[in-house]
């Protein structure tokens, strides 16, 4: 198992990504004042009460979390999610929320902050902490001639979200050069897993249908020159540039690509077809440049997106006779679909 002693990289940034959900079924209600206590205790200065999530969040979306702890090393992530599984208190993992619809009413229960960022990098293999921005891991395998990662150019998030959804663009995606783990299993046991564990598929993994919290990841990539990895990077952002609204407050595509087959039909060009652009519902938009992107024109709430993305869905399925899925998240205030 990796030790973080021997880290030669530190990334010192904003976690940008829903990195994975757990929860515990809560017979303590979270205001109680001795499960406050306890949990004050064992956490510390840290533990907050009543922290708005909106702002950890791309949207800009979501109400206030009861208990609010940031988490900085595995460590303490473990620690954080043993004790509430002691106290029987329901608990949340957000990386930086890019993925994600947190309910306006916030989350009960204690939501842990993954920010454990720490890299090592060893010869072909980059061995990250789960709440790591994957940009970051990008430019480091960059910097050491390392390619594989360069189709992520661009998606934002920590690498747990990226694991967790199997991120991807372009025909790549992260299940493919991911070779190890170090998960948190049930019990709060640490183990390592491989890539078979994941099941991965597209835009899915394990992680997604269990409580399973990622620890950390192993990448193996190639050697390669600099220049050419910098050169891929380069067009891979200038096409994402190009048809993205970069400035906007989104949570990134919203629906899946239909998948039949081999065949891959574009959720994005579907909703153009039905005449989605700059449809609105209250502070909620489908982007004029990009028709698979929901955004926060102002003071949207999590129910204006959730009809909006509705009616988005009845117009698919009116046009083409298709089911549109969320690839977006949505969180209830009790930690599961809203």
């Amino acid at each position: 198992m990796l030790l973080w002693e021997d880290v030669v990289y530190y990334i010192d940034g904003r976690a940008w990504a829903i990195i994975v959900t757990a929860k515990a079924n809560s017979s303590i209600p979270t205001r109680n004042k001795e499960v406050y206590k306890r949990l004050s205790e064992a956490l510390g200065r840290r533990l907050k009460k009543e922290v708005a999530l909106a702002p950890y969040t791309s949207f800009g979306i979501g109400g206030k979390a009861d208990l609010f702890f940031r988490a900085t090393n595995p460590e303490e992530l473990a620690f954080a999610i043993r004790t509430a599984q002691e106290l029987q208190l329901r608990f949340f993992v957000l990386g930086g929320g890019s993925n994600v619809l947190i309910s306006d009413s916030g989350l009960r229960g204690l939501v842990i902050r993954n920010e454990c960022g720490k890299v090592l990098i060893s010869r072909n293999r980059v061995t990250c902490q789960s709440g790591a921005a994957l940009s970051e891991v990008i430019k480091l395998a960059c910097q050491r001639s390392l390619s594989g990662l360069e189709f992520a150019a661009g998606i934002p998030g920590t690498v747990g979200g990226a694991v967790r959804g199997n991120a991807g663009a372009f025909g790549e995606s992260v299940g493919e050069v991911l070779t190890s783990a170090v998960i948190l299993a049930e019990k709060a046991e640490a183990k390592e897993v491989n890539n078979g564990f994941f099941g991965f598929g597209y835009r899915e993994s394990r992680l997604k249908r269990t409580g399973d919290v990622l620890l950390s990841v192993t990448f193996e990539l190639k050697k390669q020159s600099k220049e050419e990895i910098e050169e891929r990077i380069k067009t891979n952002l200038e096409k994402r540039e190009e048809n993205l609204p970069w400035q906007e407050k989104s949570a990134g595509c919203f629906f899946k690509n239909i998948i039949n087959g081999d065949k891959k039909i574009s959720a994005g060009f579907l909703l153009d077809r039905a005449g989605a652009k700059g449809m609105r519902q209250g502070g909620a938009q489908v982007s004029t440049k990009h028709a698979n992107i929901l955004i926060n024109s102002g003071n949207a709430k999590a129910e204006d997106v959730k009809r909006l993305a509705r009616k988005l869905k009845m117009k698919v399925k009116q046009k083409f006779d298709i089911d549109l899925q969320e690839e977006v998240v949505y969180i209830n205030s009790g930690f599961s679909r809203i």
